[in-house]
């Protein structure tokens, strides 16, 4: 017999379809969280607009199942809505999304910093937050959610070469800024 933990996402979306909220209850639960983080972190460590925006896809999702193709990825399909959430929103406010020019300078001139997890994991996520958005959302997609790269070109909607260089460019523009917790690796004591 088989149990709700091994039944697939798209098996699940299929139930949907079909009219079974438990299968909607069980895709919530596999994925709110993730979506959640996902979008706290595109959305610039705004939680309150991440929880809404967060409520916003599952609500698309128990309104109109029928939008998923179930021979399609139902967690690349989550992320292209989620990313898509948020995309939305930034168009919506003033000023949009960052290009690299716009980006704030991320290079740095910073002594060598202690090396500890909790100032480096505030450290990035500060960096993270100053990224230009298409940057930001492949290097969380990939490291933080741990997509492949062809799951990403699809939430992205755009070719696998982009992706590879715009995760290229967000590792390079992060390792400028985390320069100092680099140095202290190899400082003498």
């Amino acid at each position: 017999m088989k149990t709700i933990k091994n039944i697939s996402d798209e098996q699940l979306m299929e139930q949907l379809q079909a009219g079974a909220e438990w299968a909607f209850n069980e895709l919530y639960q596999r994925y709110s969280q993730r979506i959640l983080y996902f979008m706290y972190k595109m959305l610039r460590q705004d939680e309150a607009k991440a929880q809404d925006l967060l409520q916003d896809v599952f609500l698309k999702i128990v309104e109109a199942p029928e939008k998923f193709n179930v021979q399609r990825s139902f967690k690349t399909w989550i992320f292209t809505v989620a990313a898509n959430s948020c995309k939305n929103y930034f168009r919506a406010q003033k000023g949009g999304f960052l290009d690299l020019e716009q980006a704030p300078n991320l290079t740095t001139t910073q002594a060598p910093v202690q090396l500890n997890s909790e100032a480096f994991q505030e450290a990035l996520n500060t960096a993270l937050d100053e990224l230009p958005y298409v940057y930001k959302e492949a290097f969380v997609l990939k490291y933080k959610e741990g997509l492949s790269l062809k799951e990403i070109a699809g939430v992205m909607d755009c070719p696998l070469g982009t992706v590879k260089s715009r995760l290229s460019s967000a590792t390079k523009l992060l390792g400028k800024r985390l320069a100092p917790f680099k140095a202290s690796l190899f400082a003498k004591d």
